[in-house]
């Protein structure tokens, strides 16, 4: 081929340079979902236009995107909290209920009634930007961390639902295998509340060494021996 251009080379459109040409700026594929706050726009290029500080814009910058993240995250707080079983269902001879698992749908359902898009000045699509944010991998860690937590809080409930329990009440009905048991179980709760740093007291922690004390104490000396050897 003489005089021309490879087919491979593709030239871009001459209305697509002149746009990019005559408007610089950052462009990019994403669609958002909320609207702009034209009140914000106007207050940083009043801001820049009378020479106000890079510091003072960029706290009003900060500000805003923090508000807007509160916004955001707060009802998938609430929601996060609202699957946590109810304190008093958690007893201390019996395993703790289970945290009820998160459901996309009914989260959804629910911010149609409470939902940022009725508060927060941005307007748009808050719904989809919850259904985008599902999708992505920052929810996976977020949801993972938040679960931890909230895990941690339910053992941490139960231990001290089990250190405010009468012990000794207990123990009056049981063989010796279930106290035996419970030893087992408090000494595994202590390590774990030591090795993940559950949200207990330091008072809490020594009743359950109390509990175990006890509880070793009312068996027989051979097993004494197997559960506190020299």
């Amino acid at each position: 081929m003489s005089g021309g251009l490879p087919k491979q080379v593709k030239l871009k459109k001459p209305s697509r340079l002149k746009t990019l040409d005559t408007k610089p700026g950052l462009y990019t594929t994403y669609t958002a979902h909320l609207h702009r706050d034209k009140a914000l726009l106007t207050r940083l290029l009043r801001g820049l236009r009378r020479g106000r500080p890079a510091d003072a814009l960029t706290a009003l910058l900060r500000g805003h995107l923090l508000e807007l993240t509160q916004s955001f995250v707060v009802p998938l707080e609430h929601y996060m909290a609202g699957l946590m079983p109810l304190q008093e269902s958690i007893t201390p001879w019996k395993t703790p209920p289970q945290m009820r698992p998160f459901h996309q749908d009914d989260f959804l359902r629910g911010l149609q009634r409470a939902g940022p898009q009725l508060t927060c000045v941005p307007k748009g699509d808050w719904l989809g930007l919850y259904r985008r944010f599902f999708k992505s991998p920052h929810f996976d860690g977020w949801y993972r961390q938040r679960r931890r937590e909230m895990a941690h809080k339910l053992e941490a409930l139960h231990l001290e639902a089990v250190c405010e329990a009468d012990i000794k009440t207990w123990m009056k009905d049981k063989s010796e295998v279930e106290v035996v048991d419970l030893v087992l179980k408090l000494r595994e709760k202590l390590v774990r509340a030591q090795s993940h740093q559950l949200p207990v007291k330091e008072e809490m922690l020594q009743r359950a060494q109390l509990h175990i004390e006890t509880a070793i104490g009312s068996l027989p000396k051979d097993l004494q021996a197997v559960l506190c050897p020299p």
